[in-house]
């Protein structure tokens, strides 16, 4: 086996609706993985981030996280990538020779998709590697953190389809044929770790403490943090935030984006 990684690219599939995540995701990215490939493929539709270690993929209205993907892919040069989400704050150094490696080990077994968490689901890797082949009986995808063939995940990103739908239809492919999608064998770590920070629109709990243990505070006009529980009081005033966020994000899209800043700036460093 060849000794020296492939070239690989990460891409972040985002959307206007979650540019204020972008500084907060790009402060741990390079804090805590300042050796990733650079640069760093932003996804977006009007809005870009000011970084010059970032190139932002504009794509214009907003046509379902699919179409948004697949579109963009068209201009991230690398055949191999990883694509990690907007709304996973990296919480731990990376071992970037790790996820080297693991370039190498995807290239060698001509691997399609892998999935770099860690479910704890026992199976056997191939050999020399740590990677476990998906089976009908172990249906182990998503599209949290994952390795890809460009051309694949194209073929995936079905225009038309939210992000559930899109992996609904990853399931469907790799449960009709299992070859050439991966998951990480059960005793090795995940290749990243992260707070997962939003959930149904809202900041979780757990991503506004984490950011506050660094000094930081989102902007909870722009996406809340609200009551958590499932009482009338608490669910009614999640609906209201949402109804006015979903109005918000469609109203803004609808008027390319002039109600939305056009340049996202990095957080101010120390």
């Amino acid at each position: 086996m060849s000794a020296t990684p492939p070239a690989w690219s990460l891409v972040v599939p985002s959307c206007d609706a979650y540019n204020d995540t972008w500084p907060f995701f790009f402060h741990f990215l390079f804090q805590f993985w300042p050796d990733v490939p650079k640069p760093v493929y932003l996804i977006a539709n009007h809005s870009r981030y000011a970084d010059d270690r970032v190139v932002t993929i504009r794509v214009g209205e907003d046509r379902q996280w699919s179409a948004n993907y697949n579109r963009a892919l068209d201009d991230v040069p690398a055949e191999l990538l990883f694509s990690f989400l907007d709304d996973f704050l990296i919480n731990a150094p990376v071992d970037h020779q790790r996820v080297g490696e693991s370039f190498r080990q995807f290239q060698e077994l001509g691997a399609k998709y892998f999935s770099v968490d860690n479910f704890h689901e026992p199976a056997t890797p191939r050999p020399g590697t740590w990677f476990c082949p998906v089976t009908r009986e172990q249906l182990i995808v998503g599209l949290n953190a994952t390795f890809w063939r460009k051309s694949y995940l194209k073929e995936v990103c079905e225009p038309g389809l939210n992000i559930w739908q899109a992996e609904n239809r990853l399931k469907s492919f790799a449960k009709a044929n299992p070859e050439g999608h991966y998951f990480l064998e059960e005793d090795q770590p995940p290749l990243v770790t992260y707070v997962e920070s939003i959930k149904g629109f809202f900041w979780k709990p757990v991503a506004v403490e984490f950011l506050a243990k660094h000094g930081l505070t989102p902007n909870l006009w722009r996406r809340p943090c609200p009551p958590q529980g499932e009482d009338k009081l608490a669910r009614f005033l999640r609906s209201l935030h949402k109804r006015r966020m979903r109005f918000g994000n469609r109203l803004n899209d609808w008027m390319n984006g002039e109600l939305s800043p056009k340049v996202i700036y990095p957080l101010p460093t120390a």
